[in-house]
C-alpha cells in the first residue's frame, strides 16, 4: 500500500521517538554508550530494530538526539529562571534536575563521550556556550539592577555556579549524596551577596 499523500501523524511519531529515547537512556545508564547495542535498545524500548533504524540510522545519531534533549531541557529551565521575579527561588526550583540520578548519569555519559567523539563534542560545546551566555546575561542584569554585588564578573559567577552544580552531579551519580536545594541557595546567596 502506498504512503503517497497520506498525512504524517506527528504526535504518534513523537511518541515513538520518546519511547526509543527512554529505552536508550535506560540502556546507556546501565552499560554506557559503548556497552549497549541497538538490539538491546530496541528490546528495552519495545520496538522492532527496523522501527528503531527508521528513526535513528545509528547509535551516534541517537546519542546526539539524547544530548540535544538534555540541553534543551536545561535551556528551558534557565529561561524560566530568567523570567522569574526571584532569581534564587527560581534557581532552587529548577536545579532539582540535578537530583535526578538517571538524568545525571546520562549527562556524565554525554560529557565522557564528548571527549572521544568530535560530533558529540561540538554539540556539547555549542549547547554549553549557550547555557553559559544565558546565565551570564541573567547575572549581569541582577548586578545592573543593583540586586547583586558586582565584585565578581558575571562570567566568574556563572563559572562557579556551573562548577558547583557539575560537582554535585558527580557526587549524586557516584555516591548516596542527596540533592539539597537549601545548600544551593546558601551557595548562590553567598556568591552574589544579594541586596534587598
Amino acid at each position: 500500500m502506498s504512503n503517497v499523500g497520506r498525512p504524517i501523524n506527528y504526535a504518534a511519531r513523537q511518541v515513538k521517538i520518546d519511547k526509543i529515547i527512554d529505552g536508550a537512556v535506560q540502556c546507556f545508564v546501565k552499560k554506557g554508550f559503548h556497552g549497549a547495542g541497538m538490539a538491546e535498545i530496541s528490546r528495552t524500548a519495545n520496538v522492532s530494530q527496523a522501527s528503531l533504524y527508521q528513526y535513528f540510522s545509528s547509535k551516534n545519531e541517537l546519542i546526539l538526539e539524547i544530548a540535544k534533549k538534555y540541553f534543551t531541557r536545561d535551556m528551558e529551565a534557565l529561561k524560566r529562571i530568567e523570567s522569574a521575579s526571584d532569581f534564587v527561588v527560581a534557581l532552587e526550583e529548577e536545579a532539582y534536575l540535578t537530583g535526578d540520578k538517571t538524568g545525571t548519569i546520562m549527562y556524565l555519559e554525554i560529557l565522557a563521550e564528548s571527549s572521544r567523539n568530535p560530533e558529540i563534542k561540538k554539540a556539547v560545546q555549542k549547547s554549553g556556550q549557550e547555557l553559559f551566555s544565558t546565565c551570564c546575561a541573567m547575572i549581569k542584569k541582577l548586578q545592573e539592577n543593583g540586586k547583586a554585588n558586582s565584585t565578581l564578573a558575571p562570567e566568574q559567577i556563572t563559572h562557579y555556579i556551573f562548577a558547583y552544580i557539575d560537582g554535585l552531579s558527580c557526587h549524586i551519580a557516584t555516591t548516596n549524596t542527596e540533592y539539597s536545594s537549601s545548600m544551593l541557595r546558601q551557595f548562590v546567596e553567598t556568591l552574589l551577596e544579594f541586596k534587598d
